[in-house]
């Protein structure tokens, strides 16, 4: 955060800082001493050390701690065993914090060892975060000690610390809001608190390690309180500085203090003069007169400086004189106590330069991949806002903080960011949706400083659900579109030009208010859409109530929206008839393509080419809002890889639209706990599993953007605040070095990523299956289906959703797994697939349509048999010479069919056409092993000669994923392990020839690229 040049005066500050603080009085301290008394995770001081460094202070052994701190006066309470603290005095410490008190913690992870009195000898529990959870703090996670690293105190605090060691610090997981702005999932919480880190171990110019730190809680819980934390194990050389331990209690002593000095808008025009507003608040009030002295100068000439000053409180804006050229200037402000320097604070602000904003490299997609300036571009990116107050940086612009976030993005050799609107949409534009100039501004100022440091920009401008700005529905709702549409083009338009920007519509959309499920929303305006769509599609309503199957009565007048009950698997039990949800389904997919089709219009209408997308998750390729519906209206598909772990491949296939390229837009960890809430993956088991998502969104994609650069503390979540690369503290997590690998890789990948071929096989999803109330059937027969072919036989695949099956190509072979039901205009498409040429390998039934209604086609095949309910455990499913036993569940036997051959058989080969159909008369993919799914595609890639394009020089162990992909120049390899164990590689790749063998350590991943002429590894990741 600290690159840019200051004034030679900085240097000045931490010597008067420190002279100021011997002045400090130590009265109104407590320090917490009892003899015996454990220490846990650091050395502890000696009684005679505590002595020389707290002279003025009160000691308080366990017994007396509780009174000691009742006492109004005392303002200050030093715990100096490092993780262990007295638990019978942990109501008496809390309430103490609770109204302000400050606190200083010498060594360990505070607050995480309760001690308690066994007899007359002291005892320590197991670490918990019991007692860290009220205190907002989540977990901490181990960071590496001095050893190697340079000591760098934080230049932004005037406390300059003196050099000390620790064997290993202790980084918090921190929540720094206590209360959400507004009153909607993912929104922003406010500024409640502040951490600032007082030293660093820093190594080849990246933070690891933070030793100490310092809290300052501004509202809503521990107002006016300043925590200062050692927090690491520390040797008991640190005690013998009595001045360090005096000048760490004197400025917890201080309190909290609030000081920014901000610029009124972050970007000016040429000629304009600058305003400053000044904001200070303190716990403790000041010594003398206070004042500000801001010196402001151009980035590259720090020199050329100008300063000015002004009283505190400030009555008005400062005003500074309209600078003489464009480009970035820097603003240093002193908040002084007398003639001392109380505090710091650096912004900046730009002067417009159309001409630099608009000369960047052009960003486009083709088919597949990404481009930079008509290059391939391997994506390896980041969603960023600011560090300092994250997603309120429209709100709390501070183009100093971006510049040095950027600058270590574009150091670490990240291509991309995206960024953009999460909240607070009333902030940015009026009632009519027309945004403020200052919007602009700050839009146009974080685009300059992405300018400045080389980085393509995805900008969002709604995230779950839209501002509906004033209306009723958001998607529905005319006059809600109308201003939304006016918010877009009006942004669009002052940046239609600027060659490195792409616009996000939405983040991870949801249809109504009920995010992250498909749920109607249950307004008038749906309602009466609703029925306006069923009339236009189904206009003989005596159909629609048979294809309901419900009486026609229940369908005059007004038709309802459905119930939850109707969504659940079991809802018919309680008459609740769940037939109508396919459509529901379908409604809100077509508005929502509606509502997209709206919104780029409007972006085009501009004149701008820019890309456009739709940022969704996972659940987009589950129940909700599917990139095979809207990916037609957009320039690329994305998919965000959160939860689903296990299905990571599954993943990117399923998003992954023909003729398009997708993105895994966002990617990284939610946090996973045990039952006592202590995380259950170590940073360096997240920073493998990032590695393995890294690694598979160049399957089929274009790369991946990782959410976040720096961890969200302005949340009230807990599941937000451990997410990103860059803690609180600034110290980079095991994930950035992952990030700066791939990034460090992509220039050598980017150039071969042309032309791609599609795989010759390819997976079919039914819409009809997984648009129903029974839809984790056909989603968990997909993502086994991609498992079993492309870990177990080794096979690669592409899908292929129901409503795109006029764009399947010809592959050599289609799976359509555990179907149950499939639309008929999709099952027409695939025979007529069959009949070309193609072969078509179905498990299970496909005698239900959409609706459910029975279509008897096995029979029409003149194959001879039915569906029946699958009720039995046990089945035996016969290939050639080889009998396959299946298992199949409770939850299998309540709700799947199988098929009955009138001759006996469960397995048939049935040519048609020019081609063939495989037909097992089981869902196989759904039995309880995953092995007999995989032995069925062994047999029928088989009988048709396709095998993997590599010959393993010893068999690949289970868990391993081999993943090649034809490029024009060169051949794709990708490996990743989901194994327990070490694996060891080799193989020899059919086209080339060339041998590849290395150890694939235990889930983490790998990636080779070999040349075509060549005939060689050309580039390669992990080995």
């Amino acid at each position: 955060m600290f690159r840019l040049p200051v004034l030679a005066v900085v240097a000045l500050i931490s010597l008067a800082a420190q002279t100021s603080l011997t002045q400090v009085s130590m009265l109104g301290t407590v320090v917490f001493s009892e003899p015996h008394f454990p220490t846990a995770d650091s050395a502890s001081p000696s009684s005679p050390q505590l002595t020389a460094a707290f002279p003025e202070a009160q000691s308080a052994d366990a017994d007396h701690l509780q009174s000691a701190l009742a006492v109004p006066s005392v303002r200050l309470l030093v715990l100096p065993y490092g993780s262990a603290f007295p638990e019978d005095a942990w109501p008496a410490i809390k309430q103490f914090l609770d109204r302000g008190g400050n606190l200083l913690v010498l060594g360990g992870m505070p607050f995480t060892r309760a001690a308690y009195r066994d007899h007359a000898e002291w005892r320590l529990r197991d670490y918990s975060v019991r007692f860290v959870r009220p205190l907002m703090i989540d977990q901490y996670q181990q960071t590496p000690g001095s050893d190697g690293f340079e000591f760098q105190s934080n230049p932004e605090v005037t406390l300059q610390l003196h050099p000390f060691a620790w064997k290993r610090a202790f980084s918090p997981v921190i929540r720094l809001s206590a209360v959400d702005l507004y009153k909607r999932d993912g929104t922003a919480g406010s500024i409640d608190a502040r951490l600032d880190t007082l030293a660093w171990g820093a190594k080849n110019g990246r933070k690891l390690s933070a030793p100490a730190i310092q809290v300052d809680h501004y509202r809503d819980g521990f107002d006016g309180g300043r925590w200062i934390f050692v927090n690491a194990e520390l040797s008991h050389q640190f005690f013998e500085d009595a001045s360090r331990l005096q000048s760490l209690a004197q400025r917890a002593l201080q309190g909290a203090e609030e000081f920014t000095v901000r610029p009124v808008l972050p970007l000016y025009l040429p000629g304009e003069p600058v305003e400053l507003e000044v904001h200070w608040h303190a716990a403790e009030p000041p010594k003398a007169a206070l004042s500000v002295k801001v010196t402001t100068f151009p980035e590259a000439q720090p020199a050329n400086h100008a300063t000015v000053s002004a009283a505190i409180p400030a009555s008005a804006p400062i005003l500074l004189p309209a600078p003489q050229s464009k480009g970035l200037y820097i603003v240093e402000a002193q908040l002084l106590d007398g003639d001392q320097v109380r505090a710091i604070y650096h912004s900046a602000f730009w002067i417009r330069d159309e001409s630099y904003l608009r000369s960047g490299p052009r960003l486009t997609v083709n088919r597949d991949y990404f481009e930079l300036d008509a290059h391939p571009l391997a994506v390896v990116g980041t969603t960023y806002m600011s560090s300092e107050v994250q997603r309120l940086f429209f709100d709390h612009p501070n183009v100093y903080v971006w510049n040095q976030d950027l600058a270590q993005i574009h150091d670490a050799g990240l291509n991309m960011i995206r960024t953009g609107w999460w909240t607070g949409w009333d902030k940015f534009c009026d009632e009519n949706g027309q945004p403020y100039e200052r919007t602009l501004r700050t839009l146009e100022a974080y685009l300059m400083t992405a300018r400045k440091n080389g980085l393509p920009v995805q900008f969002n401008f709604f995230a779950f659900l839209p501002d509906a700005l004033g209306g009723t529905n958001a998607f529905l709702d005319p006059q809600a579109v109308r201003r939304q549409q006016t918010l877009i083009s009006s942004v669009v338009a002052r940046f239609h030009d600027v060659p490195f920007l792409a616009w996000d519509l939405i983040n991870e959309p949801s249809f109504s208010q009920h995010l992250w499920i498909m749920r109607p929303n249950g307004d008038p305006i749906e309602l009466a859409e609703w029925n306006r769509w069923l009339g236009e599609r189904y206009p003989d309503r005596a159909r629609l109530a048979a294809l309901w199957s419900v009486p026609a009565a229940s369908l005059e007048g007004t038709i309802p929206l459905p119930t939850d009950d109707e969504f659940a698997p079991r809802g018919m039990y309680t008459g609740a008839n769940s037939l109508k949800i396919h459509d529901c389904f379908l409604f809100a997919q077509e508005k929502f393509v509606a509502w997209v089709r709206a919104l780029r219009d409007a972006i085009r209408a501009t004149g701008s080419q820019q890309l456009v997308t739709i940022g969704q998750d996972e659940g987009g390729i589950q129940d909700r809002l599917s990139p095979a519906f809207w990916g037609a209206s957009v320039d690329f598909t994305t998919n965000h890889s959160w939860w689903l772990n296990d299905y990571v491949l599954w993943d990117s296939l399923a998003a992954k639209q023909p003729g398009q390229a997708m993105l895994i837009q966002e990617t990284g960890l939610q946090r996973e706990l045990n039952l006592d809430e202590v995380a259950r993956r170590t940073p360096e088991s997240e920073a493998a599993l990032l590695e393995r998502k890294v690694a598979m969104s160049f399957i089929q994609g274009s790369g991946a953007i990782e959410w976040l650069w720096n961890t969200n503390s302005y949340m009230t979540e807990s599941n937000e605040t451990p997410i990103g690369a860059v803690r609180t503290d600034y110290t980079e997590k095991p994930e950035a070095s992952v990030m700066r690998a791939f990034a460090q890789f992509a220039p050598s990948l980017q150039d071969h990523l042309r032309d791609p071929q599609l795989p010759s096989i390819a997976i079919i999803t039914s819409h009809a299956a997984q648009y129903s109330a029974i839809a984790e059937f056909q989603l968990e027969a997909q993502r086994r289906a991609v498992r079993a072919l492309s870990y177990d036989v080794h096979l690669p695949a592409y899908m292929i959703a129901e409503n795109q099956i006029e764009k399947l190509g010809s592959p050599k072979l289609a799976i359509l797994p555990s179907p149950q039901a499939l639309g008929e205009p999709a099952w027409q498409a695939l025979l007529k697939y069959v009949d070309a040429g193609g072969n078509l390998l179905i498990s299970g039934p496909v005698d239900r349509d959409e609706h459910w209604q029975v279509v008897h086609r096995a029979l029409e095949l003149e194959i001879q048999g039915q569906a029946e309910p699958l009720t039995y455990h046990n089945a035996t499913l016969r290939l050639g010479n080889r009998s396959l036993a299946l298992a199949f569940g409770q939850m299998q036997q309540n709700g799947l069919e199988a098929l009955r051959f009138d001759d006996g058989s469960t397995f048939k080969e049935i040519p048609r056409g020019k081609g063939r159909i495989f037909w097992a008369a089981y869902p196989v993919e759904l039995a309880e092993d995953l092995q007999s799914a995989g032995a069925v595609y062994a047999y029928v890639t088989g009988e048709l000669s396709l095998a993997p394009p590599f010959t393993p020089q010893s068999p690949l162990p289970a868990g391993v994923l081999v993943f090649p992909t034809m490029l024009a120049d060169s051949v794709l390899y990708i490996f990743v392990s989901d194994s327990a164990n070490d694996a060891a590689i080799s193989l020899r790749d059919q086209i080339t020839g060339v041998p590849i063998s290395f150890n694939l350590p235990a889930e983490h991943a790998a990636i080779a690229v070999i040349g075509k002429k060549e005939k060689k590894v050309v580039a390669r990741y992990g080995f």
